[in-house]
């Protein structure tokens, strides 16, 4: 049963993600009677999440958000490498905190946190062995 909640919980977050950055909700201006609204462009906050999100290789972005999110994946080392050089530090950080003050994630903020920072950490130190 809380793998069916997990899973709900996951499918929200990914829905609610997916319309505040990408149509950026918050943007769009009221229909008048005169005809569809144009939206307004995002704002450079929505645009700096945007280009976090959108930045990761295919299927990384998968991996990073089960590790941090749900603590139940192991991101390999080609998301790894995707995650430290193509996202960096500051936009992880920052989608991460972004997502957690949504209300589907604030009561787990603190588990979250540190998963994010757990999961930064063995990337960072498993490239350096690699090296």
């Amino acid at each position: 049963m809380a793998s069916l909640k997990t899973l709900y919980v996951v499918l929200a977050f990914a829905l609610s993600l997916n319309l505040l950055i990408h149509t950026s909700l918050s943007s769009e201006t009221p229909q008048s009677s005169q005809g569809p609204s144009t939206p307004k462009p995002l704002s450079a906050y929505e645009k700096y999440h945007s280009d976090c999100a959108s930045k990761l290789k295919p299927h990384c972005g998968e991996q990073i958000f089960f590790g941090v999110f749900v603590g139940n994946q192991t991101v390999t080392n080609r998301c790894c490498l995707s995650l430290l050089n193509d996202r960096g530090k500051a936009c992880h950080t920052d989608v991460t905190k972004f997502a957690v003050s949504l209300p589907t994630f604030k009561q787990n903020q603190t588990q979250i946190l540190k998963r994010s920072e757990k999961v930064w950490n063995d990337c960072s130190s498993r490239l350096i062995n690699l090296h």
